[in-house]
């Protein structure tokens, strides 16, 4: 340890005394490394800002989704579509009164999570709901959820706050909305509940509890004049409705749609969930009448893996190039301190340490330009507009922190170019006799 020390003190001597030398030759160096931590960063925080958008829609990574179609009594036709003339579904339940099919599935997508001790998961179901504004009545789709939900899909709430447990038991069922439901109300902040009537599916009054952040990325199309839809240049009215508060208000003659199940097991556990959930609700329901998916991004990850390596096989392609005038500013080098050398190993200095107090030379010069790569990395993209790369709706609100591992292939790819690019001078010095070199 102490004579790599020794040689690495030595090593910054040589650079500090011939720094103009190496200079330009680092240049390239630093610039590829400035390059390809840069795109690497970049690639990563992509991924991340990907990966989080698709958890608002899909459930966190190593959700499965079910979906439930109750078969007609052991009937089923070659194309897998049940029966619709049956007295009867396969679990005994009248085919003709939805509200007793859709109770029980829930009963057993309850039992289920009960069973495998899932401890993260929920159901809902999409529905309009219609709704009194100062200026009329307007539809709003809504989505008929269970409380975990937003932990399910990290819903963010901009104002107010996401359901609680309590709010199961209001009669007025809570709802969070959307930006533009608060905006046709005439409101532009959320300073406490506030209610609004509802004429269907239910006559119940809904208590605003939250707002959404606003979506940016999609249109709502609006009744023109002349009966064509048009854009109305504000996103679309929506709202989430807590399952538990708003169910026992819709009327028996609802066509009440049949609720998805959502269970989080994490990557390592959703294939299982997924075949459980086939074999488990396939032998209540029918065969065939379960869909399982889950939501893992095999494809994706694979194409940002090739990604990663197209980008550090560019990146070391280019130092390799800059390395070269590295290589030939050491060799000059190496010829100049030929006497040098030759002194050093009369007085007892081994092969070993000439020939890593050479190459060191080079790796703590394409270090230090790695070094100064990676901090206009950060720079770069510390200043960069995420907005230009991701649109305007997709680009988080925060820049997310400087990814760890780009910093890290820049430095591993200037340290081993390095290595490299001193290898041969350094053969060069330890082939020196001593004899020839004092005389030099």
């Amino acid at each position: 340890m102490t004579g790599f020390l020794g040689a690495l003190v030595e090593a910054w001597a040589q650079l500090r005394i011939g720094k103009l030398r190496v200079l330009l030759s680092l240049v390239g160096v630093a610039v590829a490394v400035a390059a390809m931590t840069f795109v690497v960063a970049l690639g990563q925080i992509s991924v991340k800002v990907l990966s989080d958008i698709n958890e608002q829609y899909t459930g966190r990574p190593g959700t499965v989704t079910v979906e439930i179609a109750p078969k007609a009594n052991g009937d089923s036709s070659s194309d897998g579509s049940a029966d619709t003339d049956a007295s009867s579904l396969s679990d005994g339940t009248d085919p003709n009164d939805q509200h007793a099919k859709v109770e029980r599935v829930q009963q057993a997508m309850n039992a289920f999570v009960e069973r495998y001790h899932v401890n993260l998961s929920d159901t809902f179901y999409n529905t309009n709901l219609r709704l009194s504004f100062p200026e009329g009545a307007s539809t709003v789709n809504a989505t008929v959820v269970s409380g975990q939900y937003g932990m399910l899909h990290r819903t963010e709430v901009e104002q107010g706050r996401w359901f609680r447990p309590d709010d199961a038991d209001d009669l007025s069922p809570s709802i969070v909305v959307s930006q533009s439901v608060l905006t046709q109300l005439g409101m532009s902040e959320l300073t406490g509940p506030v209610t609004i009537d509802g004429f269907s599916p239910a006559r119940v009054t809904y208590t605003i509890v939250g707002v959404l952040p606003e979506d940016k990325t999609s249109q709502r199309m609006c009744e023109g004049p002349d009966g064509n839809f048009i854009d109305c240049g504000t996103e679309p009215l929506t709202a989430y409705v807590l399952a538990d508060s708003f169910n026992h208000w819709l009327p028996r003659d609802f066509e009440m749609p049949m609720p998805t199940l959502e269970l989080w097991a994490g990557k390592d556990g959703a294939k299982q969930i997924e075949s459980l959930a086939k074999k488990d609700f396939d032998a209540t329901f029918g065969s065939q009448a379960t869909t399982a998916r889950d939501n893992l991004m095999g494809s994706e990850l694979d194409g940002f893996a090739t990604f990663f390596k197209v980008v550090i096989s560019s990146g070391v392609a280019i130092m390799l190039l800059g390395a070269l005038g590295l290589v030939n500013i050491s060799m000059v080098t190496v010829r100049q301190r030929i006497h040098e050398i030759g002194v050093r190993r009369s007085f007892g200095a081994t092969n070993k340490r000439i020939f890593f107090s050479i190459m060191l030379e080079s790796v703590v010069a394409t270090v230090v330009a790695g070094l100064v790569g990676i901090a206009i990395a950060i720079i770069g993209v510390r200043v960069m507009d995420l907005s230009v790369i991701f649109g305007e709706g997709f680009a988080p609100k925060v820049t997310p922190p400087f990814p760890m591992m780009a910093a890290f292939v820049g430095l591993a790819s200037a340290t081993v170019v390095g290595a490299l690019a001193g290898i041969i001078p350094a053969i060069v010095a330890v082939k020196i006799k001593p004899i020839d070199a004092i005389r030099y």
